[in-house]
């Protein structure tokens, strides 16, 4: 079997994002164990977020084995990053012959319709709770295969597509063997608004007494950056480190994990990396966050009201034998099956095999119309 992953945004490692390193440790895998032969594109054009070209002292530590004379980097698998994408994208479609197309965020829609031009598969991985219903719509009436990285995603992007998807918990780079300081730091991964940034800033301005650690990971351009220096300028208790290639040495000398995101995570990889040391985690209980806490951590329900964020926090820090408690169910989480990227591997590969999804005509896609208008109609009407 042949798998092409292609989205405008750069593969890892040139984006460091959660999405793209789960598609890193999906890709790996089916490399490595399940004899796939696959192949990771992007656009060099992508100008949506801030990316980098990954430097050779960084190579050991993403996982980067070399660099082909045409620039191709080979982390386990073949990754390109192509320049004017569309045609260099068909292009290299009708070199490669893919048996599916994978594709996620940005151009997704794009891509896969280009597949199907060419009479081939194509497979949509969704990530994100914010993807416009429209968009879901069009990209899933393409006739591709739809898989959520969680059950929560799932039942909304079914309830939007009007059929099935499947639910495939995003593969990472577990960090066993790696062990969080239970006198470490508070941290927070990804200092961003959606990410609860100002609930962070709030809990670490209450508990003067804690450390507490805020780690980059969506690149911050200068503007941004300067901003929050700024806002942590009163705040000594609290460390910005900028992005780095390893997070087990973020994790190393992480006591707890926050995860205050104020959107709908669509499942929280950072939580299950954090868990796989050791890490508590506390988290709002928001989208597919309570699908990655599980049993290593608490849930926030009032997710917005900073004084319970720092209650659990020392309920945490002040009780030795609950945290060792909770340590221990963390890693237990991380540990189960369903999280297993062997697992993921095997399960990609299943829906991969599967027949494509059948498109709707135009009757089934009226009918969708009007269940979703009744449905609608319906939360309106329980609204008042």
């Amino acid at each position: 079997m042949r798998i092409l992953y292609a989205s405008e945004r750069p593969p890892y490692p040139y984006f460091l994002g959660g999405a793209a390193r789960c598609a890193h440790r999906l890709l790996v895998s089916l490399a490595q164990e399940q004899g796939v032969q696959c192949l990771a594109v992007g656009s060099a054009d992508y100008a949506v977020s801030p990316w980098a070209v990954p430097q050779p002292g960084d190579f050991a530590a993403l996982g980067v084995r070399g660099v082909q004379p045409n620039g191709t980097l080979d982390c386990g698998y073949p990754v390109q990053v192509l320049t004017g994408f569309p045609g260099a994208l068909s292009d290299l479609i009708d070199r490669f012959r893919p048996d599916v197309v994978w594709s996620q965020l940005e151009g997704a829609q794009a891509v896969l319709a280009l597949a199907r031009a060419k009479g081939i598969t194509g497979l949509l991985y969704v990530h994100d709770a914010e993807d416009p219903p429209a968009a879901l719509r069009a990209t899933a009436a393409l006739g591709c295969h739809v898989v959520c990285s969680s059950a929560f995603l799932a039942d909304r992007v079914a309830a939007v597509i009007g059929r099935p998807t499947h639910v495939l918990y995003p593969a990472s780079d577990w960090c066993f063997g790696t062990v969080g300081d239970p006198a470490g730091c508070i941290t927070l991964v990804n200092p961003h608004p959606v990410k609860g940034l100002d609930t962070f800033l709030a809990i670490a301005r209450q508990l003067p007494e804690q450390r507490f650690l805020l780690q980059e990971s969506w690149k911050l351009d200068d503007t941004a950056l300067a901003k929050l220096q700024a806002r942590l300028a009163d705040l000594p208790n609290l460390r910005l480190q900028r992005r780095v290639s390893d997070m087990r040495a973020v994790y190393a000398q992480t006591r707890l994990l926050l995860a205050p995101s104020v959107w709908e995570e669509g499942f929280g990889m950072v939580v299950v990396e954090a868990q796989s040391c050791g890490i508590p985690v506390i988290a709002s209980a928001r989208g597919g966050l309570p699908e990655s806490v599980g049993s290593g951590g608490v849930l926030i329900q009032d997710y917005r009201n900073v004084n319970a964020w720092v209650e659990a926090v020392r309920t945490l820090c002040d009780d030795g034998q609950r945290y060792q408690d909770m340590s221990a169910r963390a890693l237990a989480h991380a540990r189960s099956d369903t999280l297993n990227v062997t697992h993921s591997a095997q399960c990609f590969v299943e829906v991969c095999r599967g027949s494509a999804p059948r498109v709707p005509g135009r009757v089934g896609r009226l009918l969708g119309t009007a269940r979703r208008r009744v449905v609608a109609f319906g939360r309106r009407a329980q609204g008042g």
